[in-house]
């Protein structure tokens, strides 16, 4: 990989290096191999039955074949601007359907690190409390975790632009038929 004339590892000391950056080039490396991985693995149609598993039950009748397209891409949104440096919420994810895949990319990223099938770079820096702290890196990189309401049955209805939750809360794009609309923040 090379991005901006810097190369693989490198560009991830340079990106996330610094004091202060939210990920450790580890884990920043960790959840770009995740994503790239993902959007391998989801860019075929044939798989797409194994991603509804991921999603919220509310998803699934609106997930055709073009949403399901469109879906798929996150992963490659992600893996893109991370391998960009990108880490602020705002820069990171532009859409909710981006946060959903997220936070995928984050809960793959962690299980497949434990189970072997993800590997660290030993030639990235040590950050010995930074590189396997997921939840670190879901506190860092996101606005909020309101998709994840769509998993709860007893929130039934969170996702209703005119529902009262919603009036309430100011919930950005809930409803999966919202996904890809842009936040406020992102809107040109």
């Amino acid at each position: 990989m090379v991005v901006g004339g810097v190369s693989g590892e490198q560009h991830f000391v340079t990106s996330y290096g610094e004091p202060g950056s939210p990920l450790s080039p580890r884990m920043a490396w960790q959840l770009w191999a995740a994503a790239v991985m993902l959007a391998d693995l989801y860019g075929e149609q044939e798989s797409w039955e194994t991603l509804r598993l991921d999603l919220p039950p509310l998803a699934l009748p609106v997930a055709d074949t073009v949403w399901m397209a469109r879906f798929a891409r996150t992963f490659d949104a992600i893996a893109t601007r991370l391998a960009e440096g990108r880490s602020d919420p705002v820069g990171l994810t532009s859409c909710t359907g981006e946060e959903m895949a997220l936070h995928l990319v984050i809960d793959y990223a962690e299980t497949w690190l434990k189970d072997d099938v993800l590997t660290t770079l030993d030639s990235l820096p040590v950050d010995a409390e930074r590189d396997d702290d997921f939840e670190g890196a879901r506190e860092a990189l996101f606005r909020d975790h309101d998709v994840l309401m769509l998993f709860d049955p007893a929130l039934d209805g969170v996702d209703d632009p005119e529902g009262a939750l919603h009036e309430h809360f100011r919930f950005a794009n809930l409803h999966p038929s919202r996904w890809f609309l842009p936040f406020a923040d992102q809107a040109e």
